[in-house]
């Protein structure tokens, strides 16, 4: 965590090494796979295992999810459906980032997808939202069939149980519900790998910047993040 700091002292057990075909890429495009992208793609790739043809529904546009929509695309899903209120989450995730469908909320992904899959209803949902509620997770389930998984990547509001589901409701569908921290990722595999994807053009990385800011404007950074206007806002050092 560099917690805004200009400068840090770390291990170099917690340093990725920096292969010589990547370091043209920019400083702001790099920071991204040390948290966000990783764990976005992982959360479909790794954690939830998305498979070819799967129907995917996805909590949550913003950094982290807009990244779980590129690997649920990449793992070959048919439908990606996003669920996330702000219209310009959901435009993004849509014309940018490869999701199929996108509702404002879970009761219109779910008529959605219940229509498309002929009432098998989605293999997967994922939970990246800014902060999961109890009220979200009971639609994830409801909207998945048979087998189906439910990966919780992000995390509740303190003092508020997110998960309270009737354990009928996992037994008789063979439903699963999992956490996923960093997206089951490896850093030293999987960040060289996103780069790579990112180099050979099957990685959007750059779309994921609306904003730099600079360090004094870290408060106005935390202003368009809760108001929805930033799929990711970065802060620009100058040394």
């Amino acid at each position: 965590l560099g917690t805004f700091s200009q400068y840090a002292v770390v291990s170099e057990w917690a340093t990725v090494p920096l292969r010589e075909d990547f370091q043209d890429i920019p400083w702001e495009v790099l920071c991204l796979v040390g948290c966000g992208v990783p764990t976005g793609w992982g959360s479909a790739v790794h954690a939830a295992g998305v498979r070819a043809g799967d129907t995917v529904v996805i909590f949550g546009a913003g950094g982290v999810g807009s990244n779980a929509v590129q690997g649920a695309r990449f793992a070959g899903a048919k439908n990606v459906v996003v669920v996330d209120p702000v219209e310009f989450k959901r435009e993004m995730a849509t014309t940018v980032f490869g999701a199929t469908h996108a509702f404002a909320t879970a009761k219109e992904a779910h008529e959605f997808v219940v229509e498309t899959t002929w009432g098998q209803l989605a293999d997967h949902a994922i939970m990246t939202p800014g902060a999961v509620t109890e009220e979200m997770v009971q639609a994830a389930v409801m909207m998945t069939g048979k087998g189906g998984k439910v990966t919780i990547t992000a995390v509740g509001h303190i003092n508020e149980r997110a998960v309270h589901v009737h354990a009928g409701m996992l037994i008789g569908y063979h439903r699963q519900i999992r956490g996923a921290l960093f997206g089951d990722s490896n850093p030293l595999y999987d960040i060289p790998m996103l780069l790579g994807l990112y180099k050979s053009g099957q990685l959007k990385l750059d779309e994921l910047v609306t904003r730099k800011y600079t360090l004094d404007q870290v408060n106005q950074a935390y202003q368009d993040m809760n108001d929805g206007k930033n799929i990711r806002g970065v802060i620009i050092h100058e040394h």
